[in-house]
């Protein structure tokens, strides 16, 4: 294949429906080229790159035909030095970028007075909405607040796109909700030996502990009284 002029190109190739050898010309899209930088954890690359012009390039978004890996845009500045959210690519001098690995979103889970958090990596369109199901360390979450373009978010229709959340409150969906300290199972035995002793050879329904029974004295005929009889146990 060899150019013939800017913009074209020409050579032999094989039909893919005939099967048959052709000689071919053909008009290329024109593209302009800019300085793209690709920042990668601590290190930042730079090189030349072709833009169709019939494009637009936007900050958040990726760059199309873009060699692998995937990029999502952060910055763009045009030839006058300024930066803008979008432009056409006669317009960018240079543009920023990083891999595409998805969107970053810390989550808060709330346990009554403990709060734990983590991170969640998901794919940049995925929605998260107040009150969707989410799993974090294996544990069954709620959502029950998003954090978003400056403000919380607690209302069950509120739902954003995960890129642009920018932290997500939590509980946990099992029932009843956690407490201070991990759930309790039934238990066997009083809380303490005090009571266990108060309460050992008390029947349901006796009134309590035992006491021997005084019968009244006998009465003399002057009005005086006997001794007091107390009845053998």
């Amino acid at each position: 294949m060899n150019p013939r002029k800017p913009g074209q190109l020409s050579g032999t190739a094989r039909c893919r429906k005939c099967e048959w050898t052709h000689r071919f010309e053909t008009t290329l899209a024109p593209s302009l080229e800019v300085r793209e930088v690709m920042s990668d954890g601590p290190r930042s690359t730079a090189r030349r790159i072709h833009l169709p012009t019939g494009a637009r390039v936007e900050v958040g978004g990726g760059i199309a035909g873009h060699d692998p890996p995937p990029v999502v845009v952060q910055r763009i500045e045009t030839r006058a030095g300024t930066s803008v959210s979008s432009a056409r690519p006669d317009e960018i001098a240079t543009v920023w970028v990083t891999r595409n690995v998805g969107a970053v979103v810390p989550v808060s889970v709330v346990e009554g007075a403990r709060t734990w958090t983590d991170r969640l990596t998901l794919p940049r369109t995925s929605r998260l909405g107040v009150g969707d199901a989410l799993t974090v360390r294996g544990t069954a979450l709620r959502i029950v607040g998003l954090r978003a373009r400056g403000r919380t978010w607690r209302l069950p229709d509120d739902g954003f796109a995960a890129v642009e959340v920018q932290r997500v409150y939590a509980r946990r969906a099992d029932s009843p909700p956690a407490g201070r300290r991990p759930w309790s199972t039934v238990r066997d035995r009083p809380s303490s030996r005090t009571r266990e002793t108060s309460t050992s050879g008390r029947s349901l329904s006796g009134p309590g502990v035992s006491r021997k029974r005084s019968f009244p004295r006998d009465r003399r005929a002057d009005g005086g009284a006997t001794d007091q009889r107390v009845s053998p146990r």
